[in-house]
């Protein structure tokens, strides 16, 4: 069965007569006009509601739930998250300094209120208000607007915009003798004294939340290249050991630009992997919300997660 449908496949793509597709590649493009090309798809909108659907895993658990989010741009971010059954499981409340989670679970009621210094720590992942925010509107993830802070490639048919590092960390993860590649995996590759103070280093900047603590960020993001649609990011913290990746697919032109309604997020570290395969099945821009966060007064006050 397996050689017959390679004799099929082979045979409708030419190769068994010569024939063979011949694929244009892509003009080079420098980074700043990649970068312009991305902003260009930042509509104005001043409000959005969106209702998700994902099944997620995690330590081994696996489970599916609905997310509807209201935001309300560059200021509050609402969510209520509902497993299957449709009962309220949790909310959330996030302003660009502030981190609210009520959970409503049988035997863990709860409020978590704090910052994202604590959330980083729960998660021990970048993460702030604009993260957040950026994943709900499907743009790429900690992309700064350093133009000089990256370098752009062809990869088939699409662009990848990679960020600039340093020799010390070439080394670290052991291309200093070789180009990257877009698709290249990267991890520390060094261990000695000079590894363990550019760490060490890296550490006391990342809790200073001084700018430079991004040295041990590699960041990559792929865009079509014909729509420019960001299609996939790559981000490895080479800090904590954890590399993030979110591949996004099925655009659709909305009243606020193309938008994607597939993702696919993925996280692997120390602890393991979270995946998580989000579609989006509902969007509404420009109402008036509210954003309800009514806390119990017998709920356990937390301080961190």
């Amino acid at each position: 069965m397996i050689w017959a449908v390679a004799l099929v496949w082979v045979t409708a793509t030419g190769c068994l007569t010569g024939r063979r597709a011949t694929v244009a590649s892509l003009p080079l493009r420098e980074a700043p006009e990649l970068i312009e090309e991305l902003e260009k798809r930042d509509s104005d909108w001043s409000t959005l509601g969106v209702r998700f659907e994902s099944t997620a895993s995690a330590m081994g658990k696996v489970g599916t739930f609905t997310l509807n989010v209201r935001v309300a741009r560059d200021s509050v971010i609402w969510m209520s998250i509902s497993p299957a059954l449709g009962v309220e499981a949790a909310r959330v409340l996030l302003t660009p300094d502030s981190v609210q989670v009520l959970s409503k679970l049988p035997g863990s009621r709860f409020v978590f209120q704090g910052n994202y210094d604590m959330l980083e720590e729960a998660v021990q992942a970048p993460v702030s208000f604009d993260v957040v925010q950026d994943l709900i509107m499907g743009h790429p993830l900690m992309l700064t607007d350093k133009e000089d802070g990256y370098v752009s490639k062809v990869d088939g048919n699409q662009y990848v915009l990679m960020s600039k590092y340093d020799r010390n960390v070439r080394k670290l993860v052991g291309t200093d003798n070789k180009e990257l590649a877009p698709g290249d995996s990267l991890s520390i590759v060094i261990e000695d004294k000079k590894a363990e103070r550019l760490l060490e280093k890296a550490e006391k900047k990342a809790e200073k939340k001084d700018e430079e603590a991004e040295d041990l960020l590699v960041k990559r993001y792929w865009l079509d290249g014909k729509t420019f649609d960001p299609v996939k990011d790559v981000v490895d913290d080479l800090l904590r050991s954890r590399t993030v990746r979110v591949e996004r697919s099925d655009f659709d032109d909305t009243d606020i630009g193309r938008l994607p309604s597939r993702v696919r997020m993925t996280a692997k570290g120390p602890e393991g992997i979270f995946d998580a395969l989000i579609y989006t099945k509902r969007r509404r821009a420009g109402r008036a919300y509210d954003f309800p966060f009514n806390i119990p007064e017998d709920f356990e006050r937390r301080t961190e997660l």
